[in-house]
């Protein structure tokens, strides 16, 4: 369990955060299982997850679609879910209170590498277009998860780093939904200033902001 807590492993952290799980099954041992969206999202694991795996553990699983619209991969390694759980601290089965690493939170550059995972995967940028104002659009950065000590950690950190942050509670509208926890990071310079201080990964996210026109006020 040697592993080096590093910027790729800060980031590869967020995305077990938002579309990891980890378990003992009885007939595959201990697993961790990454399943994202199987369209938009399968360059990205593709060209950035699956890259970070190799880095990190020095593995090559295979990535698969699974049901329901999903696409990632399955990588059974007693190890590395045991590093996971008892270093970083992640969670066996459900993730309701999962919290960020110490070591993590606490580095303001391996802080940075999570954040940007957690928005590529979990979050979204949303380009919403004014009604009655020609070619002008609002972009919202959104994320949302059922940890309120995820959410609230989060905040804390932006906010301190200078980033307007808004905050919300959804209430289930289903009997088997949970209460998601939301923040969002309002208009065009939230915007630019996230790209410049944490930046995005995934592909579908820099499309976006060459669609809003605004890649040459990115450093």
């Amino acid at each position: 369990m040697n592993y080096t807590i590093t910027e790729d492993l800060a980031e590869e952290t967020r995305i077990h955060v938002g579309d990891g799980s980890m378990n003992y099954y009885k007939n595959n041992g201990y697993c961790y299982t990454v399943a994202c969206h199987e369209t938009d999202d399968k360059e990205y694991v593709d060209d950035v997850i699956l890259p970070l795996i190799k880095r990190i553990y020095g593995k090559t699983p295979k990535p698969r679609n699974w049901s329901k619209g999903t696409y990632g991969f399955r990588l059974c390694s007693k190890n590395i879910v045991e590093f996971k759980n008892q270093i970083l601290g992640l969670p066996l089965e459900r993730k309701e209170n999962i919290s960020v690493a110490e070591s993590i939170y606490l580095d303001k550059k391996l802080m940075s590498a999570f954040l940007r995972e957690l928005f590529d995967t979990d979050g979204s940028l949303y380009i919403w277009h004014r009604p009655n104002r020609k070619n002008q659009v609002y972009p919202r950065i959104y994320f949302s998860s059922i940890s309120k000590n995820l959410v609230c950690g989060v905040r804390e950190v932006l906010i301190k780093e200078g980033f307007r942050v808004s905050y919300c509670e959804i209430a289930p509208r289903k009997p088997n939904e949970q209460r998601l926890y939301r923040l969002a990071l309002n208009g065009i310079e939230m915007v630019i200033k996230w790209a410049n201080e944490i930046g995005f990964h995934n592909p579908k996210n820099t499309k976006k902001l060459a669609i809003m026109g605004i890649k040459n006020k990115i450093l």
